[in-house]
C-alpha cells in the first residue's frame, strides 16, 4: 500500500530567528502507525518558503504538495507577516495561535483556517477523537493540548488530559491539568481525586488529604475518597484503618486489590531512630518462608525503603498490621505491633 498523508500540524514561529516549524504525519502502510516528519520553514528569506516541505515530501512520500496545505500555509504565512508588523510584533505570546493550526491534505473542512474559533475547537476536537479510536492517545492527548489553547476550559480534553498524564505516570502534568479542570468544574468529583492522586504520587500528602477531605464532606461514602484518604495519612504516619475500614465496608473486592497492588506502605517522614531489618531476617519474624519474603516485596508491596534494601520496622508494622486486619494473605502473619527500645521520658 503506498503511503498517504494524515495531517499537517504547526509547532511553533520564532518571531526572531522568521523560523516555522512544523510536523507532516503520515500513514507508511495499511497499519494504523503514523510517522512524523519535522522541519522548518524560513519565513523572510528569498524563495518558497515551502521549498523544504516540498522537497521532504517528494523524498518521504513520493508526492507532491497538497494543494489545501499550499494555500492553508500561505495564509498563515500571511497572517504571521502582518503581525510581524504590527506593534510588539516580535512578542513571542502573539504567535501562540500557530500551535492551533492543523492543516488535512484534502478536506478544508477538517482543517482549522479559515474557520471561526469555535469550528477550529471542534476541528481538533474531531481529530483528537479520530486519533484516539486509532490507538494514537499519545497524538490524541497532543491536539486537545492546543485545543486548550482555544478554549483553557473545555472539560472534556482536561479530563482525557488528566487520565492521559495518569496513565503515562506524569504526575506533574496530571496536577497541573486537574487544577485546571477543578477551575473550569469545581463540582466534577473526578477533577478532585484526580488532582488528589497526582500530589499523592508528588509526595504532597498534606495537600493530597486537603483535597480528599473536602470530597468526603460533599461525598461522605465515596470509595475512591476514602481510598485516597487512607493512603494520604499513612505516608504522612497517621492512622489509615477508620479509612481503609469505610473503604472496605463499601467495596471489598476493590479494596483488596489497592492493598495488594498500588497502596504505598512507605512513611514520608519515618520516625528516628526506626529498627531496620534485612530480608534475611523477616522469614523467622513473620514465620514464611524467604520464596514468600521475594513475593510479598514483588506483588504485595512489602516497602525496601530502609538502607541497602532493608525494611523499616514502622512501615513494616503498618504493612503487615494492613495484611492481617483485611485477610490479604492465605495464612496470618505471626507479628504484633513492636516494642519501642527507648521508652519516652515523662515529662
Amino acid at each position: 500500500m503506498r503511503a498517504h498523508l494524515r495531517f499537517l500540524i504547526l509547532d511553533d514561529f520564532d518571531p526572531d530567528t522568521g523560523e516555522l516549524a512544523l510536523r507532516v504525519a503520515f500513514q507508511p502502510g495499511p497499519d494504523p502507525g503514523l510517522e512524523l516528519i519535522r522541519l522548518r520553514l524560513h519565513l523572510g528569506r528569498t524563495g518558497n518558503p515551502l521549498d523544504p516541505l516540498s522537497r521532504e515530501l517528494r523524498t518521504h512520500v513520493q508526492m507532491p504538495v497538497p494543494p489545501l496545505w499550499e494555500h492553508g500555509l500561505k495564509t498563515i504565512v500571511h497572517a504571521i507577516e502582518e503581525e510581524l508588523a504590527a506593534p510588539e510584533g516580535r512578542n513571542p505570546l502573539r504567535y501562540l495561535w500557530v500551535r492551533t493550526q492543523l492543516l488535512h491534505p484534502a478536506d478544508p473542512a477538517h482543517s482549522t483556517p479559515n474557520h471561526p474559533v469555535p469550528r477550529q475547537v471542534e476541528v481538533l476536537r474531531d481529530w483528537a477523537n479520530r486519533l484516539d479510536q486509532e490507538g494514537q492517545t499519545l497524538r490524541a492527548a497532543e491536539i486537545l493540548d492546543r485545543l486548550l489553547l482555544l478554549a483553557p476550559k473545555d472539560v472534556a480534553s482536561l479530563a482525557y488530559l488528566a487520565s492521559f498524564f495518569r496513565a503515562q505516570g506524569m504526575a506533574e502534568e496530571m496536577a497541573a491539568v486537574a487544577e485546571r479542570w477543578i477551575k473550569a468544574e469545581p463540582g466534577r468529583v473526578e477533577a478532585h481525586l484526580r488532582q488528589g492522586e497526582a500530589l499523592l504520587r508528588l509526595g504532597r500528602a498534606q495537600e493530597a488529604r486537603a483535597t480528599f477531605e473536602a470530597v468526603l464532606k460533599i461525598h461522605p461514602v465515596h470509595l475512591l475518597a476514602h481510598l485516597g484518604m487512607a493512603q494520604a495519612l499513612g505516608l504522612m504516619g497517621g492512622n489509615p484503618f477508620p479509612h481503609l475500614d469505610a473503604a472496605q465496608e463499601l467495596d471489598p473486592a476493590a479494596t483488596a486489590s489497592v492493598l495488594r497492588e498500588t497502596f504505598d506502605y512507605r512513611l514520608l517522614a519515618p520516625p528516628e531512630g526506626d529498627r531496620l531489618h534485612g530480608l534475611d531476617g523477616l522469614p523467622s519474624l513473620l514465620g514464611i518462608s524467604g520464596a514468600e519474603v521475594q513475593d510479598f516485596v514483588q506483588f504485595l508491596g512489602l516497602p525496601l525503603s530502609g538502607p541497602e534494601g532493608t525494611v523499616r520496622e514502622s512501615e513494616l508494622a503498618r504493612w503487615a498490621g494492613v495484611m492481617n486486619r483485611y485477610a490479604l494473605l492465605p495464612g496470618g502473619l505471626h507479628w504484633s505491633a513492636p516494642t519501642p527500645r527507648h521508652l519516652p521520658e515523662l515529662a
